[in-house]
C-alpha cells in the first residue's frame, strides 16, 4: 500500500511539471468602462474577473476598471441586481472594452447539484439548501462540518468533544426521526456514497456544499435518504491558461473554557468536612505539607498549533479540464500527545475524448496519522476529577505509576501518553465516469459512473511497566487491523429535450453497490521486557486473537422525471426501488416514490412588472424515504461461543443470541414540505421559508419476548415518531459601493419531534425516557427543590430522616414519599430555536467576516453540579456554594455524606450564542497584482470560538461529553496565493 502511494505522489508531481511548463500566453492590461443597459448609467463595484483564473478588479465610482488578461481569456462581469456577463478579451478594440449590463438576477440561473446532476435553481421543486462560499472560502476548517454548523436552516451540527482531529462530530438534518437507529446524513462525495471519516475529506478541495432536506429531493436514496443527503462537490478545472494557487495557514490553540474544580488547599478541607471520621492517606498528608501540588488539568493540556498547507494546479483547455492539489495537515491538539496528520492528493481530471464521449476522474488518495494516545480527561484517571493531593512524577523526573501509593486502584492521569501507539490510516476515493452523447436521440445520454472506497487503518498500543496497566499484566499489547472496500457501479441514463413551453428531462438508474469490512485482531499479555513493545506477540504468555467480516450489497433502480412548462410550472416525479442483502428474506425491496410541485409566481404576467419582486416561487413535494439502520446480519438467528468443560477438556459450545427475523426492514418516513423562495429589490434580499411535517413508522425497537427461547428480545419494525417545524434562511446585501459593501446570511430553525407509538400498547418506556407524545431525548428525573433550611417542619417531609442542609425532592404526585412514581420529564434536548448569522464587510482590499451561531431553549444535567467524589473522597468536584448553617444558601446542599441520598441531580441551561468566527483580510490591489505578476494575494486572520455567552458552568455547552476534552479557542494566520 505504501509503495502505491509513492507512486501516485510521483505520478501527481509529474502531472505538475506537465501543467506548468507550457509557456503563459501572452497578456496585456485591459481596460473599459461598465453602463446599465437601459439608461447607460456608470456601475461602481462591478466585479471583474478572468475566467478560471483567481484575477479578480471591480469598477471604480465612474464605473472603470482594468485588469490584465490575455488575448483568449474571458472576463465575467457581475454585479447585484444584474445578470452576470462573459465577454471574449478578443473582442476588445485594442486594449479597450466597455460592457454594458442588463437589470436582473443570475442567482436562479445558478447550477444546483441535486443528486445525479444538477439543475438551475430556479427550477428546483424540493427544499435544497446550498453553503455559503464564505464558509467554504474564508476559513481554515479542519473538516466539512465545520463549515456547515450554524451556517443552514434545518441542519444541526452537535460536537461531542474536543480533538486534534476534530471529527467527533454528529450531524442531525430536520431533527431525529429515529429512536435507536441512526439519524446521521448521507454523504456522497462526487456523486458516489461516502463512508469513511469526514476528517478524511479535504476541505481546501471542495467547490460546493448542497444539503437535501425534503423527501422529493432525497426520495433519489432511497432507503437511505430519510435523514437527508449531503452532496459534496470538489473543484474542477476550467477552460484557460494553468493557475498555480497556494493556500496555507499556521495557528495556535488554547482551550476556550475549564470547569472550576477545587483547588488542593481546597479539597484538602472538602475531604476533612465531608467524611471527618475518614483520615487522610500519609501520602495526602505529605503532599498537603510540601505544598507541591500537581496542577492536572494543566499537565494535561499544552498550547497547541494547526498548520495547512495546499498546493494546486487548474486549467484546461476545449477537451480537457484538470485540477490537481496536495495538501499536508498537521494538528497538535490542546490535550497532550493528542495529535492528527493527513496528507492528501487530488486529481479531478475531465478530457472530451470525442464529440460524444467523455471520461472523468475524481481521485483522492489520503494518509492520515493518529498515533499517539491522550492524557485522560474521562473515566477514574480523568485530569478534571483526579485527586489533588498526588504525586505526577517521582523524584527522577517519570512519570508515577501510582500518583497515589496508598490507593493504588488509580493510574496515572498521564499514563496514556507513555504508551507506545500507532495508528495509520491509507485511504482511496476514486469516481470514474465515461459519458456518452446517444446520436439517434436529440437530448438523450448514457453516463457510467464508477466508485471505489478503500481504506486500511492499522492500529498498534502497548503499554509498558511504566504504566499501572503495563505492571500489572507485565506488558500490555492490543494490535487491529480494519480493510474496507466499497465498489460502487452506476448506470444512468439522461435525457434533456425542450419543446416549445415545455421543458422535460429524464433520469433513470440502475446500480449496484458493494461493501465489505474486514477486521483483525490480537490482545496479549505477559512480556518479558517491554523492548520491542508490539513487536513480540510471540513470546507473551497469553494471547487473544480476534477476526470479524461483514458483507453487504444493495442493487437499485431509479427513475425521475422533472417537466417545466414556460418556466412557470415545475413538476418532479421520482421513484427508487432498493434491494439490500441486510433486510429480512421477506422484506428484501422497498419502494419509495415522491411528488414535487413548483409554481414561479413571479414569471406570471401580473408580477413581470413588480420591481419589488425579483422572484417569487412556491414548492410543495410529498414522499417517502428510508433508513437502512439494519445491521448486516440483524435479521438472522445468531448463536454465541460458550465453551465448556467435559472431563479434563476444554469443548466448543454455543449458545443463542438472537433470533431469526425474517420480516425486519427499513424505517419509513413520509414527509410533506411547503416552501417559499423569494427575491426582493433586484436581489438584495433573497431567501426561502420552508414548513414540513414527518411521519416516521417501522421504527427499529427491541421488544421484549419469553426467555423460553433463550433469548429475551427481538428486534422488530415497530413503533411511530412524529417531526414538524420550520426553517427561514435569509441572504441581504445591506450596502454596496464602489469601495464598501456588508452582506448578510441569516438562518433561524424551529424543529419538534414526539414519539406517537412504542410496542402498540400505548405503554411508555421510563426505563429508557421513552414517552408517548414527548419528544425523543429528554430529561427524565427527581426535581431538585432547594435545600432543606433552619426552622422547617422536618416531620412533614416526604424524606425520612432528612435535616437542614440536605437536598429537597419534590414529591411530584404529593404521596408524601419520594419513590420512582416521583421522577418527571424535566425539559429535553431539543431546542426552542437554533440560529447562525454571518456578516461580510469590505473596504476597499480589506473585509471583515463575522460569523455566530447558538442554541437556545435546552437544557440537560450538569454532572460536575454532582459531588460524586466516591467513599472517603477519592475524586475532586466542582467549587461549589454549599449550604453551612452561616450560609444558608438555597442554591446548593450540605457537603454532607447523606445529604443527597436521593441522588436528585440539578440541570442548567446550556442555551449559548458563541462568536464562532471572526476573519479579517486583506487582498492586494489589482494594480499591485499586476507590478507583481499574480493573479491573488490574501493575508488573513482567523479567530475561532473567540467567546460564549451561557449559563451553563459546566466543560462546554456545545459538547455532549462533559469529561473530554476542551473545546479549542484558536488564532489563525494564513496566506492565499494564487500565479
Amino acid at each position: 500500500m505504501k509503495l502505491i502511494f509513492r507512486n501516485w505522489i510521483a505520478l501527481v508531481l509529474l502531472f505538475y511539471i506537465a501543467a506548468v511548463v507550457p509557456a503563459f500566453s501572452q497578456e496585456k492590461l485591459v481596460r473599459g468602462k461598465v453602463t446599465d443597459q437601459k439608461d447607460k448609467g456608470v456601475l461602481p463595484g462591478v466585479t471583474v474577473a478572468v475566467k478560471g483564473t483567481t484575477k479578480r478588479a471591480a469598477t471604480d465610482p465612474n464605473g472603470n476598471y482594468q485588469i490584465s488578461a490575455g488575448a483568449n481569456d474571458v472576463l465575467i462581469f457581475s454585479f447585484i441586481g444584474y445578470g452576470t456577463k462573459e465577454v471574449n478579451v478578443n473582442t476588445a478594440a485594442g486594449s479597450v472594452l466597455n460592457v454594458a449590463l442588463s437589470s436582473g438576477t443570475n442567482e436562479l440561473d445558478e447550477l444546483v447539484v441535486v443528486g445525479y446532476g444538477t439543475q438551475k435553481r430556479k427550477d428546483v421543486t424540493g427544499a435544497v439548501a446550498s453553503v455559503d462560499k464564505s464558509r467554504l472560502d474564508q476559513l481554515p476548517n479542519t473538516n466539512f462540518a465545520q463549515a456547515l454548523q450554524g451556517a443552514l436552516p434545518g441542519v444541526s451540527v452537535d460536537q461531542n468533544s474536543g480533538g486534534a482531529e476534530g471529527n467527533n462530530n454528529s450531524i442531525v438534518i430536520r431533527g431525529k426521526n429515529s429512536i435507536t437507529a441512526t439519524n446521521d446524513p448521507l454523504i456522497i462525495l462526487d456523486g458516489i456514497p461516502y463512508n469513511g471519516s469526514i476528517s478524511d475529506i479535504n476541505p481546501p478541495d471542495i467547490e460546493s456544499i448542497d444539503i437535501l432536506k425534503d423527501a422529493s429531493a432525497s426520495a433519489i436514496y432511497g432507503s437511505r435518504g430519510s435523514n437527508g443527503v449531503i452532496l459534496i462537490t470538489t473543484k474542477k478545472g476550467s477552460k484557460g491558461k494553468a493557475v498555480i494557487s497556494y493556500d496555507g495557514f499556521y495557528g495556535l490553540q488554547s482551550f476556550a473554557n475549564l470547569p472550576d474544580m477545587l483547588s488542593p488547599e481546597e479539597f484538602y478541607a472538602f475531604k476533612r468536612t465531608r467524611e471527618p471520621n475518614t483520615a487522610i492517606t500519609t501520602s495526602e498528608q505529605a503532599v498537603y505539607d510540601s505544598k507541591v501540588f500537581p496542577d492536572w488539568v494543566d499537565l494535561a493540556t499544552r498550547m497547541g498549533s494547526r498548520t495547512q498547507h495546499t498546493l494546486g494546479v487548474s486549467g484546461g483547455s476545449e477537451n480537457s479540464k484538470y485540477y490537481v492539489s496536495a495538501t499536508y495537515l498537521g494538528v497538535k491538539g490542546i490535550a497532550l500527545n493528542d495529535d492528527f496528520k493527513r496528507m492528501s492528493t487530488r486529481v479531478n481530471l475531465e478530457m472530451n475524448v470525442t464529440k460524444w464521449l467523455t471520461y472523468g476522474t475524481n481521485t483522492q488518495l489520503s494518509y492520515n496519522n493518529r498515533s499517539g494516545l491522550a492524557a485522560s480527561f474521562t473515566g477514574d484517571y480523568g485530569a478534571y476529577r483526579f485527586n489533588p493531593l498526588t504525586t505526577a512524577y517521582d523524584a527522577s523526573g517519570n512519570l508515577t505509576v501510582y500518583p497515589w501509593p496508598d490507593d493504588v486502584f488509580f493510574a496515572n492521569p498521564l499514563a496514556t501518553t507513555l504508551a507506545s501507539n500507532d495508528d495509520e490510516t491509507y485511504k482511496v476515493v476514486s469516481t470514474n465516469y465515461l459519458n456518452v452523447q446517444l446520436p439517434f436521440v436529440k437530448g438523450l445520454s448514457y453516463r457510467l459512473n464508477t466508485g471505489v472506497e478503500y481504506t486500511n487503518r492499522d492500529q498498534s498500543t502497548y503499554y509498558g511497566r511504566n504504566t499501572r496497566t503495563g505492571l500489572k499484566d507485565n506488558g500490555n499489547l492490543s494490535l487491529g487491523q480494519t480493510l474496507q472496500r466499497n465498489l460502487l457501479i452506476e448506470n444512468i441514463l439522461n435525457y434533456n429535450n425542450t419543446f416549445g413551453k415545455h421543458s422535460i428531462s429524464f433520469t433513470g438508474l440502475y446500480s449496484y453497490q458493494y461493501d465489505n469490512i474486514k477486521g483483525n485482531s490480537l490482545d496479549a499479555t505477559g512480556f518479558p521486557n517491554d523492548v520491542l513493545t508490539y513487536y513480540q506477540a510471540n513470546v507473551a504468555l497469553s494471547k487473544t486473537p480476534g477476526a470479524s467480516y461483514s458483507k453487504q450489497t444493495l442493487v437499485s433502480q431509479m427513475g425521475r422525471i422533472n417537466y417545466t412548462f414556460n418556466n412557470k410550472y415545475l413538476l418532479t416525479l421520482t421513484g427508487r426501488r432498493d434491494g439490500f442483502s441486510g433486510f429480512g428474506a421477506n422484506k428484501k425491496y422497498g419502494f419509495f416514490p415522491s411528488v414535487a410541485l413548483g409554481w414561479n409566481l413571479s414569471e406570471e404576467q401580473f408580477l413581470r412588472n413588480v420591481e419589488t419582486i425579483s422572484n417569487l416561487k412556491f414548492r410543495l413535494s410529498y414522499g417517502s424515504n428510508g433508513n437502512q439502520a439494519v445491521g448486516t446480519y440483524r435479521t438472522l438467528a445468531k448463536l454465541s461461543e460458550r465453551s465448556y468443560v467435559n472431563g479434563y477438556a476444554t469443548a466448543p459450545g454455543y449458545i443463542p443470541t438472537s433470533l431469526a427475523n425474517p420480516d425486519l426492514g427499513w424505517e419509513t418516513t413520509n414527509s410533506l414540505n411547503a416552501g417559499i423562495d423569494f427575491g426582493l429589490f433586484k436581489g438584495r434580499l433573497t431567501g426561502s421559508i420552508d414548513a414540513y411535517l414527518s411521519k416516521t413508522h417501522d421504527l427499529l425497537l427491541k421488544r421484549q419476548i419469553s426467555p423460553v427461547h433463550g433469548v429475551d428480545t427481538i428486534t422488530q419494525n415497530i413503533g411511530k415518531t412524529a417531526n414538524r417545524g420550520i426553517e427561514l434562511g435569509l441572504n441581504s446585501i445591506n450596502i454596496k459601493s464602489a469601495d464598501f459593501s456588508w452582506t448578510t446570511t441569516a438562518n433561524i430553525s424551529l424543529n419538534r419531534n414526539k414519539i406517537e407509538e412504542l410496542y402498540g400498547n400505548g405503554k411508555n418506556d421510563t426505563l429508557n425516557t421513552w414517552f408517548l407524545g414527548k419528544p425523543i431525548d429528554v430529561n427524565f428525573d427527581y426535581i431538585y427543590g432547594g435545600v432543606w433550611q433552619v426552622g422547617e417542619d422536618f416531620s412533614k417531609s416526604p424524606q425520612p430522616n432528612t435535616k437542614a442542609g440536605y437536598a429537597k425532592v419534590v414529591d411530584y404526585n404529593n404521596d408524601g414519599k419520594i419513590d420512582a412514581r416521583d421522577k418527571t420529564i424535566i425539559g429535553s434536548r431539543q431546542p426552542d430555536f437554533s440560529w447562525g448569522m454571518g456578516n461580510n464587510f469590505t473596504y476597499k482590499n480589506f473585509s471583515l467576516y463575522v460569523f455566530a451561531q447558538g442554541v437556545v431553549g435546552t437544557n440537560r444535567r450538569n454532572t460536575f453540579l454532582a459531588d460524586n467524589v466516591n467513599s472517603g473522597v477519592r475524586y475532586n468536584t466542582m467549587r461549589k456554594n454549599w449550604w453551612t448553617p452561616d450560609n444558608p444558601t438555597n442554591e446548593y446542599y450540605a457537603n454532607d455524606v447523606n445529604a443527597n441520598i436521593y441522588g436528585v441531580p440539578i440541570f442548567q441551561s446550556d442555551s449559548y450564542l458563541r462568536v464562532k468566527d471572526i476573519s479579517l483580510s486583506y487582498n492586494l490591489s489589482a494594480r499591485m497584482l499586476e507590478r507583481l505578476k499574480l493573479g491573488r494575494f490574501k493575508v488573513y486572520l482567523n479567530m475561532r470560538n473567540l467567546f460564549t455567552i451561557t449559563k451553563w458552568t459546566g466543560l462546554d455547552p456545545e459538547l455532549n461529553t462533559q469529561d473530554a476534552i476542551p473545546l479549542q479557542k484558536e488564532f489563525i494566520l494564513g496566506l492565499n496565493i494564487g500565479l
